[in-house]
């Protein structure tokens, strides 16, 4: 797992999750546990997905997407260690031969012989010097497995990240929001946007009621809503679900002021609103305030720019 922009991301083989929109993962000891939603935007021949979590595992995910870079000394490794975790949240470590290696994968066989690669490998990463070399997706025989090569992973996830985002749509609605407690929200109004909706019913105070804000992508995006008195505020979500045709903001800054007349902002954070269309700060130090302005820089694809609500906690 990986964080980007505020995000954390794992990668599985898109065997794993199967069919279902959403996966539980678990960390190594002390566990931390997280519901997954499970994007597979690969052709269908790759054995590949991405999960998003959020919750407690996001603290955890200080990986970069850049450790999936092969460097020239682990991409002619002749040995690695193939790491498993258990349900207690123990780590395992046993010793892989690689052989034939291929421009896409690489064979791994145990060193000692034992024919313990079963069942439940699938997903598990070989490392050369604590980095990863590439990730278990199949097994012809209990003694080896079939490793999908980091740098395969590496192109596609990028790609996919930086450029193709925009084009993926939820499963559903539960399946890319997370369980939260609404009735702790705290009431919101709209203030002003500098961005015109597409049509009067896709109004910005739909940001704070029911419907959407839908407006087309601008070189200046923000908007700012306001509580009607100065109160502590630690916890900003925004969430999207736009369709095919429409796209999610990306990278995003918070600002807050306590100036009566919404001026004077302070940054408060930065950070990317996930492929899922969930941004959320997750719980930070209060800061007393009485304006949020969200600042968008840019979205993850074309089309019109869709936000559906913005809760703050």
């Amino acid at each position: 797992m990986f964080g980007r922009g505020g995000t954390c991301y794992i990668v599985m083989p898109k065997h794993v999750a199967g069919p279902f929109p959403r996966v539980t993962v678990s960390t190594a000891a002390p566990v931390d546990s997280a519901t997954a939603t499970v994007i597979s935007p690969f052709w269908d021949s790759i054995d590949l997905s991405i999960g998003i979590a959020r919750g407690g595992l996001v603290d955890r995910c200080d990986a970069k997407i850049e450790d999936l870079e092969e460097s020239p000394k682990a991409a002619a490794a002749y040995r690695a260690d193939l790491l498993r975790l258990s349900p207690s949240g123990e780590l395992t470590r046993r010793g892989l031969t690689i052989a034939e290696r291929s421009y896409l994968t690489f064979t791994g066989t145990l060193e000692d012989g034992t024919d313990d690669i079963a069942q439940g490998t699938s997903g598990a990463f070989a490392f050369v010097n604590g980095m990863p070399i590439g990730m278990a997706i199949t097994s012809d025989d209990p003694t080896r497995a079939r490793f999908m090569r980091s740098g395969e992973i590496l192109i596609h996830l990028r790609r996919f990240l930086d450029e193709q985002a925009g084009v993926y749509v939820p499963v559903d609605e539960a399946a890319s929001t997370p369980d939260i407690a609404e009735p702790n929200a705290l009431p919101l109004r709209f203030f002003r946007s500098t961005m015109p909706p597409t049509n009067p019913q896709f109004a910005p105070e739909n940001l704070v009621t029911d419907g959407q804000f839908i407006f087309a992508p601008q070189h200046r995006m923000s908007f700012t809503i306001t509580l009607d008195e100065i109160t502590p505020v630690s916890r900003l979500m925004i969430r999207a679900s736009p369709t095919a045709t429409q796209t999610s903001p990306k990278s995003l800054i918070v600002q807050w002021s306590v100036d009566k007349n919404g001026q004077r902002f302070r940054e408060w954070t930065r950070a990317e609103m996930g492929p899922d269309g969930v941004f959320d700060t997750g719980v930070l130090a209060p800061r007393n305030l009485r304006y949020l302005k969200v600042i968008i820089l840019d979205t993850w694809g074309s089309g019109d720019v869709v936000i559906d609500s913005v809760t703050a906690y």
